[in-house]
């Protein structure tokens, strides 16, 4: 080989190594994983990010794919995380308080949502004679197991001085719980919006207590997997803070929003319409003190109450991703 045509295909290596350098930079990006799989349930701000589309588009820069999985309430989400089958999703208090408690170690609390007001509520029947919750000793609460209104109801017991066996439990999944407030068969429902809202508007379901009411604050979490958070903090990040800038303009434009909501996911537009005034939508992280000590309380509570088999260190399964 001659010095001349030995140069030429030094060159051509050095591009060849040059180009696959920049292929491998634009498509593996190590802060990123190939693809994040996201929990929703129906009421939550992370169904209207899927609905705008823009998280998909903030992604597209690090070559991620989005997939959106909905749950009809937290306790199978946080099944779904645990098994590795979700990256992140947003619940209630109790899901993972039962989670750390034995049902999901894996799982960690990674960012929080604004305090519970008013999106969630205990309500009767139009006709019923029960003004409020101690009208309830002796008659049927239904809720679903291990979602955010079993605590909900527990620590309005304890609130109000009741014990909880006064009252009968019943265990229902929110389409089987509307059958059976509808019918009858039960007597009160703690329930959260969009299925609030419709209850009220098609049941003329009557309020007795919502949540913000509690003596200790009550708040929504963002959970994924240890593993997933330590790993890629920068897509969690991605996500909770575009879902920031869009629960901050969904919230600004409730007609807007109640229309490509009820699009999106089939609930009438005058069902999130109610909904919307009420929904506390957003995300903030690193979680603070405060917080973690409110939900402290909620799991001293669960296993008080025989939720959880043993007490649990809610400080040990924070990740704060900063």
């Amino acid at each position: 080989m001659t010095p001349r045509s030995l140069l030429r295909a030094v060159r051509g290596v050095a591009v060849a190594v040059g180009c696959l350098a920049l292929v491998c930079s634009a498509h593996a990006d190590e802060s990123y994983p190939e693809q994040i799989r996201i929990g929703i349930q129906k009421g939550d701000g992370l169904v209207a990010l899927r609905a705008s589309g823009k998280l998909e588009q903030a992604f597209a820069a690090h070559h991620v794919k989005v997939s959106w999985h909905e749950f009809v309430y937290g306790a199978p989400l946080v099944e779904a995380i645990n098994a590795g089958d979700v990256d992140v999703g947003t619940v209630g208090s109790t899901p993972p308080i039962m989670a750390q408690a034995g049902a999901a170690p894996a799982v960690v609390y990674v960012a929080y949502a604004p305090k519970m007001s008013r999106s969630y509520a205990i309500v009767v029947p139009k006709d019923s004679p029960v003004r409020d919750l101690r009208d309830l000793k002796g008659k049927k609460i239904a809720f679903a197991k291990g979602s955010q209104g079993h605590l909900f109801v527990l620590k309005a017991m304890q609130d109000a001085h009741m014990d909880p066996s006064s009252a009968q439990f019943t265990y229902l999944s929110y389409a089987d719980a509307r059958s059976a407030f509808e019918r009858g068969f039960v007597d009160a429902w703690a329930v959260p919006d969009p299925r609030y809202a419709d209850a009220e508007l098609s049941t003329g379901a009557r309020t007795i207590l919502t949540i913000g009411n509690l003596s200790v604050p009550q708040y929504g979490f963002y959970i994924s997997t240890r593993s997933f958070a330590e790993k890629y903090p920068a897509a969690l990040r991605l996500v909770f803070d575009e879902l920031a800038r869009q629960a901050s303009e969904s919230l600004a434009h409730p007609d807007e929003t109640a229309r490509f909501l009820s699009s999106s996911t089939g609930v009438p537009p005058q069902v999130w319409n109610r909904a919307i005034t009420r929904l506390e939508w957003g995300v903030s992280y690193p979680i603070p003190a405060d917080v973690i000590k409110a939900q402290q309380d909620a799991a001293d509570l669960a296993y008080d109450d025989k939720v959880i088999p043993r007490r649990v260190d809610v400080s040990k399964a924070v990740l704060q991703i900063k």
